[in-house]
């Protein structure tokens, strides 16, 4: 998991960053250049971005109707100032008579599992959304677990986008680490970027391929790791540039032509799912939902001194001792928990309709340093209908916890 980071960029240093950039080719080694520095032949291979079935949608609003809603969902790449500030420069510079709301929905240190489950609320909290810039190809790197399921979340974003809003056009943009840059190098097509690519492919949806070309332009020679970013994926001021500039150039593309006179907004094909587990039906469950049987208490506005990832003065479900119960009933095929967690974090045990008892541990290495959010999935693969579930805290906890604490935002549900 990646942790947020904060980083700004004036206009004017934009503009000078781009001169820069543009001087020099991007997607091929200078000649004479030493074979570790060579370009792989994956990345060689792959465009800077595949236009699908385009934009179009979101275009013809911008344009008749001059106004627009655009959103932006990911990690902390995307919640922090930088590029999404600069596409919002880039689209009231071409549009300059539309009136926009932008909605940023990025949290940071969260996947697109996370994702998934707060769509609805995050996302579309204002209504209908034209534009969906979609990012977590970074923070969904890794092994599958339950809490990262990606093929399932990202196939799951797509499908309820277009649920709560057919006609959405959907920019999926696959950001730069070290690893992916490393995997570029090797020949090799990063997983994370597969699974995404595979749903993208699916849905016509166009993507920007940001992680290939930032090791294109850095094998170039045009800058190092260190100039783009200032640790394994956080991009810095010209970073954050760098990338702005990749999405005008898709942009410009995917709109360089004239739509017809008798173009409109469609709702967008719905194909077979790819996978039939997909969260399309992901959601928040309110904690009033929840029965409580001892020891959880809701506290209003709790707060703590260190937290990363969200602004404190929360509402939570506490549990704060060992014993502590509460029973939910829910419908579906998976059920968690949206909380956070921090220095005191616990155990909880789960049972779902009357079942053995799992243990699922909150506490983990960030937890040593602050509060922040999490999501954790604690059933999933339930037969579809109606489930009853138990919560207990465990007397058990982390040798490094300070206690035995679980404090819950939302239970989550599929």
């Amino acid at each position: 998991m990646k942790l947020k980071g904060l980083c700004f960029i004036t206009q004017a240093a934009f503009a000078v960053l781009l001169t820069m950039l543009a001087v020099v080719s991007v997607h091929a080694a200078p000649a004479g250049s030493s074979p570790e520095k060579a370009v792989a032949a994956t990345v060689a291979a792959e465009p800077l971005y595949r236009a699908r079935a385009g934009l179009d949608n979101c275009r013809l609003v911008f344009e008749r109707t001059k106004r627009g809603r655009v959103a932006y969902i990911g990690g902390s790449i995307t919640v922090s100032p930088g590029w999404r500030d600069l596409t919002y420069d880039l689209l009231k510079k071409r549009f300059p008579e539309t009136a926009f709301d932008f909605i940023n929905a990025g949290v940071g240190g969260t996947n697109s599992t996370y994702g998934a489950f707060r769509l609805q609320e995050d996302v579309f909290k204002n209504g209908p959304v034209d534009l969906l810039f979609l990012e977590f190809a970074v923070n969904d790197d890794g092994g599958a677990t339950a809490d990262n399921r990606r093929l399932r979340a990202m196939e799951g974003i797509v499908r309820h986008a277009r649920q709560l809003s057919p006609n959405i056009d959907i920019l999926m943009l696959y950001f730069a680490d070290t690893g992916k840059v490393d995997a570029y190098r090797k020949g090799e097509t990063p997983a994370v970027i597969q699974d995404h690519e595979n749903v993208a492919a699916h849905y016509g949806i166009p993507v920007v391929y940001l992680a290939g070309e930032v090791t294109r332009r850095i094998d170039a020679g045009q800058f190092d790791w260190p100039q783009f970013s200032r640790d394994t994926c956080h991009p810095n001021e010209r970073g954050h540039a760098v990338y702005a500039e990749c999405i005008a150039t898709t942009l410009d593309a995917v709109w360089s032509g004239t739509p017809a006179a008798d173009a409109a907004p469609h709702a967008h094909e719905m194909p077979p799912p790819l996978d039939s587990g997909n969260y399309e039906r992901a959601r928040f469950i309110s904690l009033e939902q929840a029965k409580v049987v001892k020891g959880w208490n809701r506290i209003p506005q709790w707060d703590t001194e260190k937290k990363c990832n969200y602004g404190g003065a929360v509402d939570v479900l506490a549990a704060e001792t060992p014993g502590a119960e509460l029973d939910l009933e829910f419908e579906g095929t998976l059920i968690g928990i949206s909380a956070i967690a921090g220095m005191d974090a616990g155990i909880l045990e789960v049972m779902v309709d009357g079942g053995a008892p799992q243990k699922f541990e909150l506490f983990d290495g960030y937890c040593e340093q602050f509060h922040r959010p999490i999501c954790r999935v604690l059933a999933e693969g339930l037969p579809q209908g109606k489930h009853q579930l138990r919560l207990t805290m465990s007397a058990e906890s982390d040798p490094k916890s300070t206690g035995h604490a679980a404090r819950i935002l939302k239970f989550v549900a599929n």
